[in-house]
């Protein structure tokens, strides 16, 4: 009797021990489900955070475009280059993930959108080409309440969303911007945790099925209550390694988009090597060829004191410049650079020193016009290093040419240095993507770094300007720089 009691006793308290193991299941379910709302929050608000940073970016160019007096819509339709410059800005923010950058307005009285700019890289629409899109009311609601507005594109088996931000303009709305993004990195993130979630249902399930087992077991053999608590043990474990692994799981996810936040710094870091190896081939070069002549010399019993010493200081300034290129580089991307007074001719003159001897070695003749009397207030350094690999492409385009009689011309006037050569010009299919990074005309030893560096130097660095385009002989690339008033107003603001 006393044996029938005490089985019994047994037996209800195991069946109060897994009605609580149901209780405990559930509770962890929940804090997995809880668990993954929050991840899921953390990154929605990563994405709406870099997005709305993207969004005001552009939004913050294209107003400082448009005059109060214009639209939107008629600046772009009467500024062609303007509208190239802005596509190709949406072009730089264009990745796997945020695929698709447009601007779009809404005709006056109609349901319906025109493209102003679109950033694809392929399949771009045209301009003023129409646009119905699927979510007319969300398109509308932007327009009537000029927020920011998210939503997912169900259409899609909502792996993309769409954020649509207002481009105001003198407190008008002139447009919508939209930016299509990929939530398939969100996804991946969420099909890891249900894959967890689903591996410890299945886990609590067999347990608890081992347990009913047992617990019909239990009138034969009083013994299996040290496998229950053995069970309950590993259960218990299971829940502290599985919230670690949690835990891990988002630290890891917070450390990978750290790197993606570095990882635009260190592609600029390796456009610098690439730019550092192009400007150093040429001082190599004549360093090489200075050598040869004093050899030569030598060999010939020709040597002069003052042509020898001439010859040495030559080799000395070329290879301290090698040195200054790696310090200038090195600073490439600190605010702690300080600009200089420089005109054109002292610019022409420095850079001529590395690269004339270069150039007379290859019967290039060089031309020089000079009207321009400016002072401008910017970075020497870069400045020359971009004439530089603007006299070096020229060169290199004329020796792959074979070009006869071949020249490089540099003009000055006002606040323009122009660079020509005889080359036979750019072919126009692909002019227009010369300073994209990566891209090389050249058919040996293009790193296609050079030119998209000299452009970043003096857009960015030197708020100039730097354009290509085809004259009669060749291509004639021209800089311009903001002259030192207009420099010292602007630092003044």
């Amino acid at each position: 009797m006393n044996k029938i009691f005490i089985s019994k006793k047994v037996i209800y308290v195991f069946y109060i021990f897994v009605v609580m193991l149901f209780v405990y299941a559930f509770v962890v379910f929940t804090q997995f489900e809880h668990t993954k709302h929050s991840i899921r929050e953390v990154l929605f608000d990563k994405n709406k955070e870099y997005i709305d940073n993207i969004a005001q970016n552009i939004v913050n160019n294209l107003q400082k475009e448009v005059t109060p007096l214009q639209s939107l819509k008629t600046k772009l339709q009467n500024d062609k280059k303007l509208r190239k410059k802005l596509e190709q800005n949406l072009e730089l923010f264009v990745t796997k993930k945020y695929r698709y950058i447009y601007i779009v307005t809404k005709e006056k009285n109609k349901k319906r959108f025109l493209f102003l700019l679109d950033g694809a890289k392929e399949d771009k629409s045209d301009f003023l080409e129409e646009f119905i899109p699927l979510k007319m009311k969300k398109w509308l609601e932007v327009y009537q309440t000029k927020q920011p507005l998210f939503f997912q594109n169900k259409d899609t088996d909502g792996l993309w969303m769409t954020y649509l931000y207002p481009v105001m303009i003198q407190n008008k709305i002139e447009g919508i911007l939209a930016i299509d993004f990929s939530l398939t990195e969100e996804k991946n993130i969420e099909s890891i945790l249900d894959v967890f979630i689903q591996s410890s249902k299945t886990f609590i399930f067999l347990s608890l099925l081992v347990l009913s087992i047992v617990l019909l077991l239990l009138f034969y053999e009083m013994k299996k209550t040290k496998i229950i608590k053995e069970q309950s043990a590993k259960i218990r474990q299971f829940n502290v390694t599985l919230q670690k692994r949690i835990e891990e799981e988002v630290e890891k996810n917070r450390e990978k988009d750290r790197q993606i936040l570095e990882q635009s710094r260190l592609a600029q870091l390796g456009e610098m090597l690439g730019m550092i190896a192009h400007q150093w081939r040429q001082p190599l070069s004549a360093i090489s060829a200075a050598s040869i002549t004093l050899n030569m010399k030598a060999q010939m019993d020709m040597l002069e004191k003052q042509s020898t010493i001439e010859i040495a200081d030559k080799i000395a300034d070329l290879t301290q410049h090698l040195s200054k290129t790696i310090d200038d580089f090195r600073d490439f991307f600190k605010n702690t650079k300080e600009k200089k007074e420089i005109t054109y001719h002292e610019l022409i003159n420095t850079t001529l020193e590395i690269v004339e001897a270069s150039l007379k070695n290859k019967n290039i003749d060089v031309i020089i016009e000079e009207e321009s009397q400016e002072v401008f207030q910017t970075y020497a350094n870069e400045l020359k290093q971009v004439l530089l690999n603007l006299i070096k492409n020229a060169e290199d385009i004329l020796l792959e040419k074979k070009v006869e009689k071949p020249y490089i011309k540099i003009i000055t006037q006002g606040n323009r240095l122009k660079v020509y050569d005889n080359g036979g010009g750019i072919p126009e299919d692909i002019i227009d993507k010369i300073f994209d990074p990566y891209f090389s005309t050249k058919s040996l030893n293009g790193t296609g770094l050079g030119l998209y560096m000299s452009k970043t130097i003096i857009e960015e660095h030197c708020q100039g300007k730097l354009s290509v385009k085809n004259e009669k002989d060749g291509a004639v690339f021209t800089i311009e720089l903001p002259s030192r008033e207009k420099d010292e107003k602007d630092n003044n603001r």
